[in-house]
């Protein structure tokens, strides 16, 4: 049996919160062109982001804790990319797994038009991420890059280099934030209602948000017009009646888009997301565009492409770490249950497993991490608030090798002792330190490896990620 929520409770408590540190390099890009918004969601630069905040608004963000919700917003003045922005709002993100102070490397809110009321460069806000579980400075960009290789509506990634009051807070990653103009760029029809379906708390515990649970008003009300959860509600008495009677009706099949549910459920199992529907449910958002049927997207996937353990076969030098690609056979969150119940439905699901798995191996990812790796490496290797750095290029190794085969579990040899495999990196406590230990002490075994042919075509060895 597979608990629902697992990955999740897995990171609670999991991510050691970092210091000042000396400053970093410089490794922002020169500025360019701001013509329209793509400079902002770029692979290829980084950008710089200043943000002066005042003692007084400090101290607001400096009270907010992890638990404490909804968060406080300050005023900032915001320079980006060399252009002046003017006063913005500034507020932390985060829950269990990725929440920090603001004093050391928090997750952010940059509300671009909430004094001035005008948008900067058509963009309301912008989100940054802080890589409180990511060594690598990668994973999330890949994991909204494999969403958007299959056509799931997601979000778009860059990468700054983010200065408060002059401190230098290290590399970030830059979110396109789902709001209003998300919506118009994704669908035909932005207007309608869109909801977040992370967890909440009830006291210390997280409550996880679905379908059919009684938990309709635990959605969160993101974008559209208040109808009292009556079109979340109508999806629960359509999953709730699917789920006792073990298929679909016809009029249910005709209310959730079932093609895009499985091909965004299939891309989650192939990158290993731990943290979003199908594992959770968690970190995913839902959309009723008028006159279709319901759309899940993803939401927060910073907990993609995370390294297992190691495990042991027959032989006494058969060792391996894996990719935590997890190969569910059957995805949590009630859609996806009810789905595979229904006949038609798994054989969608069946169906769509090797179309997917085939696209994205056809080496165009394999290509955005060899781009990223090179791009943050200086960064992420010397962020001064980084909580982990010194296995980053192993993860980055290890994570390309599965990209180029599609191979979860990578071979190498391991040292005699627990006491010599310390030795190989630093272990920091956070969820990918362990891992990252192993990645590193495996690095060797993972560059043989990058000679093997992926999607039709050599990948030279040697080329990427260290």
């Amino acid at each position: 049996m597979r608990w629902p929520g697992l990955g999740f409770l897995f990171l609670l408590g999991c991510v050691a919160e970092p210091g000042g540190g000396e400053p970093g390099p410089e490794v922002f890009s020169e500025p360019v062109a701001h013509d329209d918004d793509s400079w902002f969601f770029s692979s290829d630069r980084i950008y710089r982001i200043d943000l002066e905040i005042g003692e007084s608004s400090m101290e607001v963000l400096r009270s907010d804790r992890r638990f404490s919700y909804p968060r406080n917003k300050a005023r900032a003045a915001a320079v980006i990319d060399g252009e002046e922005v003017g006063e913005v709002g500034v507020r932390l993100r985060g829950g269990l797994g990725s929440f920090q102070r603001i004093d050391n490397k928090p997750k952010l809110e940059i509300d671009l038009n909430e004094f001035s009321g005008e948008r900067f460069h058509g963009l309301e806000s912008l989100s940054l991420n802080n890589f409180a579980e990511d060594c690598t400075g990668m994973r999330e960009a890949l994991a909204y890059a494999a969403y958007g290789l299959l056509e799931v509506p997601t979000s778009r990634t860059g990468f700054a280099q983010l200065f408060v009051n002059g401190l230098d807070y290290g590399l970030m990653l830059v979110l396109e934030t789902q709001d209003d103009r998300w919506l118009k760029r994704n669908f035909e029809d932005g207007t309608g209602n869109f909801y977040d379906g992370k967890y909440v708390f009830a006291g210390f515990f997280p409550k996880m948000v679905d379908f059919g649970r009684d938990r309709d008003h635990l959605f969160d009300l993101e974008e559209g017009v208040d109808v009292g959860f009556s079109d979340i509600t109508e999806i629960s008495e359509g999953s709730t009646r699917a789920e006792e009677r073990g298929k679909l009706g016809d009029a249910f099949r005709a209310r959730v888009h079932w093609e895009e549910l499985m091909t965004l459920l299939r891309v989650e199992q192939f990158i290993g997301n731990q943290d979003g529907y199908a594992a959770g449910p968690n970190n995913y958002r839902v959309y009723f565009e008028p006159g279709e049927p319901l759309v899940l997207t993803p939401w927060d996937v910073d907990a993609s492409f995370l390294l297992g353990g190691i495990f042991a076969d027959t032989k006494e030098d058969d060792q391996q770490v894996t990719i935590d690609a997890s190969r569910w056979e059957e995805p949590g969150g009630i859609l996806a249950s009810v789905c595979l119940e229904d006949e038609v439905c798994r054989s969608l699901w069946e169906d769509l497993g090797p179309i997917v798995e085939e696209r994205l191996l056809d080496g165009t990812l394999y290509d955005l991490g060899e781009n990223l790796a090179e791009l943050v490496q200086e960064g992420r290797n010397q962020d001064p608030r980084a909580s982990c750095t010194q296995e980053a290029n192993a993860e980055r190794e290890v994570i390309l090798d599965y990209l180029a085969t599609g191979d979860a579990a990578v071979p190498g040899s391991l040292p005699d002792s627990w006491g010599d495999l310390e030795k190989c990196a630093s272990v920091t406590g956070s969820p990918t330190g362990t891992s990252g230990v192993l990645a590193l002490c495996l690095l060797v075994g993972v560059r043989r490896r990058r000679s093997e042919v992926s999607g039709g075509r050599e990948v030279p060895s040697g080329e990427a990620g260290s």
